[in-house]
C-alpha cells in the first residue's frame, strides 16, 4: 500500500516554495537548478485519476460529491520508485458525509506550513483579483468553504473552510499520524534551521541519513529570489491567476495594506490560534 507524505496549508502560505525544497532534496541529485524540478510533487485530487472514476458534470454540480472519490484516488496512486509519495494539499483534513479526507492507511505523515492570517488575506486577495474584504469573508468563513476551478480538462476542486478551521483541522485530526508544523515567518527568517528541521523529521521517519550539501544546495535552488526569476523569464506552469504567483514573499504587508477595522476582525476571529503561534 502506498503511503503519503502530505505537503500541507492553507493557500498563499508557502505551501510552492515546501515542495521546491522537498523535490530539490530528494529528486535533484544531478543538482542542478531545474524549475520543473517541483513536478516530482503532484498535486491532490489528481485530475487525471478523477476522470477515470468520476464525471465532470457531478464535480461543478455539487463540488462536495469530490469527497466521495478521496480515499479512491489515494488507492488508485502509482509510484514509481518505493512506495512513499509527496503530494501538494490545500484541503482542510474534513470528513464529508462519511467520506474523510484521508485515512491512516495511505497516510504517513504530514508536513503543514501556516501563515499568519493577516498576511494571507493579503495575497490572497492579490492573488484572486479581489478585494480585502472579500479575502476577508472567505478566509475567516463560518461555513465548509470550497474553491472551485473549472478552467482546467477536469474541474479543481480544494475543501477549505476558515484559516482557522483547516490549521486546527490538522492539528487536531488523525492524533497518531506523525506531523510537523512549521511557520512560513520562520523559514523566511531562519531557512536554513527550520528547513533542516524539516529533513530531520523525515529522515526519523523514512531512515535515511541528513546530507547538509543537499540542504544547502535545495534552500538555493528554493530561494523566492530564485523562483521569482524563474517565473518572470518562463512562468509558473501552476498559476491560474493574471497576477504574479511569486510576488512579494514578505512578512507583513498587512501592515501597510489592510485598514484597521479589517485588521480588528480578522485579530478577533481567530484571537485564540493567533496567540498560540505567536501573531499576537
Amino acid at each position: 500500500m502506498s503511503k503519503i507524505i502530505w505537503i500541507s496549508s492553507y493557500p498563499k502560505s508557502g505551501n510552492t516554495w515546501m515542495r521546491y525544497f522537498i523535490a530539490n532534496y530528494f529528486f535533484n541529485n544531478i543538482r542542478i537548478n531545474d524549475p520543473n524540478i517541483i513536478k516530482k510533487i503532484k498535486a491532490f485530487p489528481n485530475t487525471e485519476i478523477l476522470k477515470k472514476i468520476s464525471s465532470k458534470d457531478e464535480i461543478i454540480d455539487n463540488p462536495y460529491d469530490i469527497s466521495k472519490y478521496w480515499i479512491k484516488s489515494q488507492e488508485l496512486i502509482k509510484i514509481a520508485n518505493g512506495n512513499i509519495c509527496f503530494l501538494k494539499n490545500h484541503n482542510a483534513l474534513v470528513n464529508i458525509k462519511n467520506h474523510p479526507f484521508t485515512n491512516e492507511i495511505h497516510s504517513l505523515s504530514c508536513i503543514y506550513i501556516i501563515r499568519d492570517p493577516r498576511d494571507v488575506v493579503v495575497s490572497y486577495a492579490k492573488y484572486k483579483n479581489m478585494s480585502y474584504d472579500r479575502a476577508i469573508k472567505d478566509v475567516c468563513c463560518k461555513e465548509l468553504l470550497y474553491v472551485l476551478n473549472k478552467k482546467n480538462i477536469f474541474p479543481k476542486v480544494d475543501i477549505l473552510g476558515s484559516w482557522k478551521y483547516h490549521f486546527l483541522s490538522w492539528k487536531n485530526g488523525m492524533k497518531k499520524m506523525p506531523k510537523v508544523f512549521v511557520k512560513y515567518e520562520d523559514l523566511i527568517e531562519d531557512s536554513y534551521n527550520n528547513f533542516y528541521n524539516i529533513i530531520d523529521f523525515l529522515s526519523k521517519l523514512l531512515g535515511f541519513k541528513i546530507n547538509i550539501e543537499q540542504i544547502e544546495f535545495s534552500i538555493e535552488c528554493s530561494s523566492f529570489k530564485n523562483l521569482k526569476k524563474h517565473e518572470n523569464k518562463i512562468g509558473f506552469f501552476e498559476n491560474e491567476s493574471k497576477s504574479d504567483f511569486f510576488r512579494s514573499g514578505k512578512v507583513g504587508n498587512w501592515k501597510k495594506e489592510l485598514n484597521i477595522s479589517q485588521i480588528k476582525h480578522i485579530e478577533k476571529e481567530f484571537k485564540s490560534e493567533m496567540k498560540l503561534l505567536g501573531y499576537l
